[in-house]
């Protein structure tokens, strides 16, 4: 790093990232676009609500009807999330070096803290993750730079010292308003060509590469 400065602040994005939503996201999304608009949610539709807060994703649906579709979604994902929800392999070794290489770490999440916190849990990452910023804890959702700026603020770190660790183009936005170095995974729903064009500064193919990145950071 051309500043001297190691990468000690980690922020994750969740769904996508951490763990693998994407399918019961996906069914979610669908199931509640036939129930209420009576007809299927197109690739184009999915592709540009993807990412982004609940009820920005419902309001864009339908004006009309979003808020009682918020409700039926949050139901359909609660009642389906143990069976439909997976750990991404090596996430949680991973997280492990992270905390042995003394980094703090928050999870930055248009998500609910009910959904984060049930995640974290049932795969046995709660231990790891020191702050979590939800959707309800936030003003501006990504890619504004508020929930970024306000993990940092919680973990007493500066952007200089931290990544911005997601799968979409709104983490990656979020990062770089906030001043701070962007990671993308590779395991990501969107398409690659629509997040790279935002030129994140790494993009790993598997989680231990972070890890990586960071203990080089602190040789350097």
């Amino acid at each position: 790093m051309l500043n001297g400065s190691s990468y000690k602040y980690i922020l994750f994005d969740f769904d996508g990232t951490l763990v693998d939503t994407n399918e019961l996201i996906i069914l979610a999304l669908r199931e509640t676009c036939k129930t209420f608009l009576g007809r299927e949610l197109s690739d184009a539709e999915l592709n540009s609500i993807l990412g982004k807060y609940l009820d920005d994703q419902m309001r864009l649906l339908s004006p009309s009807q979003y808020e009682e579709m918020v409700l039926f979604y949050k139901e359909f994902y609660k009642s389906r999330q143990d069976s439909m929800i997976y750990e991404f392999p090596g996430i949680r070794q991973m997280l492990n070096s992270l905390r042995e290489l003394g980094c703090k770490t928050a999870v930055v999440s248009a998500k609910g803290r009910g959904g984060i916190e049930h995640g974290l849990k049932r795969f046995g990452m709660e231990q790891f993750i020191d702050v979590i910023i939800s959707a309800y804890d936030i003003k501006n959702n990504k890619p504004h730079p508020e929930p970024a700026l306000k993990a940092l603020e919680a973990l007493k770190g500066t952007a200089d010292e931290a990544l911005m660790v997601g799968d979409s183009p709104y983490d990656i936005l979020c990062g770089k308003n906030a001043g701070i170095k962007t990671v993308v995974v590779d395991w990501t729903i969107f398409p690659k060509p629509d997040i790279l064009k935002h030129s994140p500064d790494f993009h790993i193919m598997s989680p231990q590469q972070l890890a990586d990145i960071v203990k080089s950071s602190m040789r350097m």
